[in-house]
């Protein structure tokens, strides 16, 4: 059967994931290419929407799978393993229809209306200006930045504050591609696959019917839970949103120790000596592969559907945010050993190992994963000092 055929059925996770499985021979080979491009493969995103991506976590009423958390974690820990740009991509197309879900009703009928299979781009943070006007906003910017995979989508949610006399408010707006250009700006050493251009919209309007306040996603009340019942669409945004990014540098790191291991196995250094016969190098992998296990064992706890309420439900975003850190660590320290075994060999351009490491130390600076951020949250908590007010996403 044709993956756009197969994408209709709900499928089990096993299926997703059989899916997944036989995309990666073919992003693996365009992941030089894309690095090259600075963009994804065409092909590529069109291989993710027909394998039902963009389903994962859309409501089933829509044309969606409906799943949970922990399906979109095993779709990406598996992509990322053949690039990390494939991966990111992949995750934020699973992320960003979740997201869809909480907007208005009106929204979600707007963008879905010709079918589910639909690739949005976003630049989250409030870099454009909204004014109000009759029936909605008057949107602009010029450095609506960081959008991945905007070329290849149709949609794109722009971040943006509006003055209303009082405090600008942070508000998102959701934008048909033929109503914003792009600029060419991603310039960048890590992630280049990932095609992060600049949205620039001009006095663009925007309905309404098409806003989301982050002040109602951020405690999971967008009006779309409303009309979707599964509890997946009223939770907290940080107990999921760095599971877009965490998710994609782990992947990366499990396919570098894939590829390390399995090449070490016939690798001879300059005296002719079987380098998987070395001490330090048995103990530098069973270290790497403690921290990539630790890290996942992390992810799968915080991919859960948390059913707490209160201050307990507070007492385990502090601890879901304080974790999705610590995975970007210990991603970060498990590519570092690697590399640094791999030898000189492993800084060659077509080298797998130094893209991927490239690549997790570029991811690591997203702001959702920030450790003084996300661990001084924590700690307040700890120390009954409560949220910083300064934090908008806590």
């Amino acid at each position: 059967m044709p993956p756009s055929q197969a994408s209709k059925q709900i499928p089990t996770r096993q299926q997703l994931i059989d899916r997944v499985r036989a995309m990666i021979p073919a992003f693996a080979e365009r992941a030089a290419a894309a690095e090259e491009a600075r963009r994804l493969p065409a092909d590529s995103v069109r291989d993710m929407l027909d394998a039902g991506l963009a389903r994962i976590l859309m409501p089933p009423r829509l044309g969606g799978y409906g799943l949970d958390f922990e399906a979109w974690l095993d779709a990406i820990l598996e992509l990322s393993k053949a690039d990390a740009s494939h991966g990111w991509c992949a995750s934020l197309i699973v992320h960003h229809a979740h997201l869809i879900a909480q907007f208005p009703e009106e929204t979600q009928q707007a963008l879905w209306a010709g079918g589910p299979d639909v690739a949005i781009a976003a630049s989250f943070a409030p870099r454009a200006l909204a004014t109000r006007v009759d029936g909605g906003y008057r949107v602009s910017g010029l450095d609506s930045s960081f959008a991945s995979c905007v070329d290849h989508s149709t949609w794109v949610m722009v971040g943006a504050l509006v003055h209303d006399g009082g405090a600008p408010e942070w508000l998102l707006f959701m934008i048909p591609r033929s109503e914003i250009e792009i600029r060419d700006t991603w310039f960048t050493a890590g992630m280049r696959g990932t095609g992060s251009n600049t949205i620039v919209t001009d006095n663009v309007f925007v309905p309404g019917t098409r806003m989301l306040r982050l002040s109602d996603l951020r405690p999971g009340k967008g009006s779309g839970a409303v009309t979707n019942e599964s509890p997946i669409y009223r939770i907290p945004f940080f107990f999921y949103a760095p599971l877009t990014f965490a998710a994609p540098m782990l992947g990366a790191a499990m396919g570098a120790y894939d590829h390390f291991r399995k090449s070490t196995k016939t690798r001879r250094s300059v005296d002719g000596a079987l380098v998987a016969e070395k001490t330090s190098v048995q103990v530098g992998m069973a270290r790497a592969a403690a921290d990539l296990d630790a890290a996942e064992m992390l992810l799968r706890r915080a991919a859960q559907i948390p059913s707490a309420h209160g201050e307990e439900l507070q007492r385990l975003l502090a601890r879901t945010i304080r974790d999705f850190a610590r995975v970007s660590e210990l991603s970060v320290a498990a590519i570092d050993a690697l590399i640094a075994m791999s030898g000189s060999a492993g800084f060659a351009s077509s080298h797998p190992i130094q893209r991927a490491w490239r690549d997790i130390h570029f991811a690591a600076s997203h702001i959702s994963l920030n450790t003084e951020a996300n661990f001084s949250h924590f700690g307040r908590l700890e120390l009954g000092l409560g949220r910083d007010p300064n934090r908008p996403f806590f």
